[in-house]
């Protein structure tokens, strides 16, 4: 819950957000899965954190798109976790590459930004 009150004479304000989003993906070929698309004016910086529940074997390898750029080296197997802390996110998207199957793949992350 939001705390109501605190409020300063900066003119400047920081803002954190925090998101967490859960998919089921099996080989998506070569398109992207969108996760978050920014609509405001305000430049966006924060972590993001892959976490692949999937089968070895079986779930696909997840990759990371921002801005529409694949991350270069950032592949998250099977039963593996990756955080990557970027500045100026627009949007967020991944790709699943591989695999026979389908697998569990959360996506978390912090969005942090200033206001005036």
């Amino acid at each position: 819950m939001a705390q109501l009150g605190g409020c300063n004479n900066n003119p400047t304000v920081g803002v954190n957000d925090a998101v967490c989003v859960t998919f089921e993906l099996g080989d998506t070929g070569e398109d992207s899965v969108p996760v978050w698309q920014d609509t405001t004016p305000y430049v966006m910086n924060g972590t993001i954190v892959i976490e692949n529940n999937g089968i070895a074997g079986i779930a696909p390898t997840i990759g990371l798109m921002v801005n529409g750029t694949a991350v270069p080296d950032f592949e998250v197997g099977p039963g593996d976790a990756r955080a990557i802390t970027m500045d100026n996110i627009d949007s967020i998207a991944i790709t699943a590459t591989g695999g026979t199957g389908t697998g569990i793949v959360k996506v978390s992350f912090s969005l942090n930004y200033k206001f005036w």
